[in-house]
């Protein structure tokens, strides 16, 4: 089986899962139609699309001994994690926004129209 395979297995079954604890939470009255499941249905493939973080670049701009090394490579990780959490990452970005030479990378990502989908998508589906 090819990667792109194991992903699409990843993702079904995710896909199942949220469909299966949405049918549950409707059950007993927590979610009053299927609009919740065509919603997690819709949204979460959205999160396959993960923005590309330049981190090569990030890390390049930025001296060997400096701390904001570790910041980066926080974002990344939370941007890859499988549920990624809207709140550190925007604590990430904001914190190496404040570095004059990476300012200009950080933001031109952060508002790219594939990173503000993503942002919305989790925050949409409540990850």
């Amino acid at each position: 089986m090819s990667e792109h395979d194991d992903d699409k297995a990843d993702l079904e079954q995710r896909i199942g899962r949220l469909r299966d604890g949405a049918i549950d939470a409707d059950a007993t009255g927590m979610v009053a139609n299927e609009e919740a499941v065509a919603q997690i249905e819709t949204l979460l493939p959205l999160l396959r699309e993960r923005p590309a973080l330049p981190s090569d670049q990030l890390h390049g701009a930025l001296p060997a001994d400096h701390a904001a090394h570790a910041t980066i490579d926080l974002l990344h990780a939370e941007i890859e994690r499988p549920k990624p959490d809207r709140s550190s990452i925007e604590t990430h970005v904001e914190h190496l926004r404040a570095f004059p030479e990476l300012e200009a990378t950080v933001a031109n990502w952060w508002d790219a129209p594939a990173t503000q989908r993503f942002v919305w998508t989790i925050t949409q589906i409540g990850l």
